[in-house]
C-alpha cells in the first residue's frame, strides 16, 4: 500500500492551523492510500503540541507533532521530511485549507505520469470573509494546462506550498531546503532547482485545489510590494546558489527585471490619473523587477523567522 506523508509547518498560526487540518482529515477518495499528517512546530514555545493533540484524535489517520524550535521555514520542512515515511510528500502550509479531492488528484497524476513532483493551484482568499479584490493575483497560483501537463518548464514560479514530492526521487538528502535561507524564503525555489538539474520531471494536477487564506494585515499593498521584491529576488539569487552557478541564466533575468522596471514604472505613472489601485498593481510589479536586478544578500529583507511570518 503506497502512504503519502503530509507536512504542515506552523508558526503561532493556531486557528488558521486547525482549518488546514480539518480540511486534511476531510479528504475523500482516497482508495488504498495510505495517509499520515506530520505537524512540525516551529515555535521555541512549542505551543501547538496540546492543539495538535486534540485535533489527532478526530483524525482518521495518524498525525504526528514534530517540534523545531529552531526557527526557520527551511527547518521547518527539513524536520517535516525527516519524520515521513511516505513514498510521497506533500506540503499543506498551515495558511492554507486543502478541497476534500486534494490528496486523491495529486497521487492520481503521480501515478499516471510518473511525475517526481505534482503541484496544484492556490485560490487566494481573505481571511475573516472579506473580499480580496485586486490582492488576488499576488497570492494564487494559475496554471492554464490540463491535467497531468508536464510543468518543468515553471519550474521558477512554483513552490512547495500545494505540492506532492516522490521522496526517494527529490528528498533524499540529508538537508534538502537549505538552512542559510530561513529567513528570507526561496528555500523550496532552489530546491526546485536542484532538481531541475538533476533531470526531475514536474507535472499539474489541476483537480489538487488549496485556498490559501490571507490575513488582513498582509492585504496591503506595502505588503505586497516587499512579498513581489522578494519574490524577484529569489528568482535570480537561487541560480547563484547552484553549482556552479547559472550565471547566464543570472543575465537574463537581471535583463527581464530591468524591462519590467521600465514598462510597469512607466505603467504606474499613467494608470494614476485613473485610479490608485491600477497604479499600485503596477507598482508592485515594478518591485518585482526590482527585486531581480538588487538581489545581491544585503539587499534582502527578511518574510520569516525573528517573528516576521509570510
Amino acid at each position: 500500500m503506497d502512504r503519502v506523508s503530509v507536512v504542515t509547518p506552523t508558526y503561532h498560526r493556531p486557528e488558521p492551523l486547525r482549518r488546514a487540518l480539518l480540511s486534511l482529515f476531510s479528504q475523500t477518495d482516497l482508495g488504498d492510500l495510505a495517509v499520515e499528517v506530520i505537524v512540525v512546530d516551529n515555535s521555541a514555545e512549542a505551543d501547538a503540541h496540546a492543539a495538535v493533540e486534540a485535533l489527532a484524535e478526530e483524525a482518521p489517520f495518524p498525525v504526528i507533532y514534530v517540534s523545531e524550535p529552531r526557527p526557520g521555514v527551511a527547518n521547518a520542512r527539513n524536520a517535516g521530511v525527516a519524520a515521513a515515511r511516505g513514498r510521497w510528500v506533500a506540503f499543506l502550509d498551515d495558511d492554507e485549507e486543502a478541497a476534500p479531492l486534494w490528496l486523491a488528484a495529486l497521487v492520481e497524476v503521480a501515478r499516471n505520469t510518473g511525475a517526481d513532483a505534482v503541484f496544484g493551484p492556490i485560490e487566494a482568499c481573505a481571511e475573516g470573509g472579506g473580499d480580496i479584490g485586486a490582492f488576488a493575483p499576488f497570492f494564487e497560483r494559475r496554471i492554464r494546462r490540463p491535467e497531468g501537463a508536464d510543468i518543468t518548464d515553471l519550474a521558477a514560479f512554483l513552490g512547495t506550498n500545494n505540492s506532492m514530492f516522490d521522496r526517494a526521487a527529490c528528498l533524499s538528502a540529508p538537508v534538502n531546503f537549505d538552512p542559510r535561507l530561513n529567513e528570507v524564503g526561496g528555500e523550496d525555489s532552489l530546491l526546485l532547482q536542484q532538481l531541475v538539474k538533476c533531470g526531475r520531471r514536474f507535472h499539474f494536477a489541476p483537480r489538487a485545489l488549496v485556498r490559501e487564506w490571507a490575513p488582513q494585515r498582509r492585504l496591503t499593498w506595502a505588503y505586497v510590494k516587499k512579498r513581489k521584491f522578494v519574490s524577484g529576488q529569489i528568482r535570480v539569487f537561487v541560480q547563484n546558489m547552484i553549482h556552479p552557478g547559472h550565471y547566464g541564466v543570472i543575465a537574463l533575468w537581471m535583463a527581464v527585471g530591468v524591462a519590467q522596471t521600465l514598462v510597469f514604472g512607466a505603467a504606474a505613472l499613467a494608470a494614476a490619473p485613473f485610479g490608485a489601485e491600477l497604479s499600485q498593481k503596477m507598482a508592485a510589479r515594478v518591485h518585482g523587477g526590482l527585486g531581480k536586478i538588487f538581489w545581491a544578500p544585503r539587499f534582502r529583507p527578511a518574510l520569516y523567522g525573528r517573528g516576521l511570518v509570510s
